[in-house]
């Protein structure tokens, strides 16, 4: 076979690899373009998880706040009923007390009338020791 000949049967096959390698560049040039669409959808998506993990931490920290307050506001509640608790004892204490401040008011009023009636029976009994010695001299 002459140079020419076998050139000739290579031509087609080199032209038939050149086309082939066409396809082959032409769809790694497509897969090229799609894979750079799909890095771009990834990083928005990463920028996307991102926001939502610093809401997510944001939120954590607003909910950490908001049960100290309310562990806070319970301690608080607790104290003042425990104040309440000493009110409503010192006040059963006071309601004896005035109750027997009372009793004693009662019988104090009974001594005040038991000797008023004494001295206006003194009285009487005066008035008629002066009678009897007005009378007598």
């Amino acid at each position: 076979m002459t140079a020419d000949q076998r050139l000739d049967q290579l031509e087609p096959l080199v032209a038939q690899t050149l086309a082939v390698a066409d396809r082959h560049t032409a769809q790694l040039n497509q897969a090229n373009n799609q894979l750079t669409q799909v890095t771009g959808q990834l990083n928005q998506i990463v920028n996307q998880l991102n926001q939502v993990a610093s809401l997510g931490s944001q939120q954590s920290d607003n909910t950490g706040f908001l049960l100290q307050e309310l562990a806070e506001v319970k301690q608080e509640v607790g104290e003042i009923k425990q104040a309440v608790s000493v009110l409503i004892e010192g006040q059963g204490a006071l309601t004896s007390e005035v109750t027997m401040m009372s009793a004693r008011l009662s019988t104090l009023e009974t001594t005040v009338m038991v000797t008023n009636m004494k001295v206006t029976n003194l009285d009487g009994k005066m008035d008629r020791m002066i009678e009897l010695l007005s009378g007598s001299k």
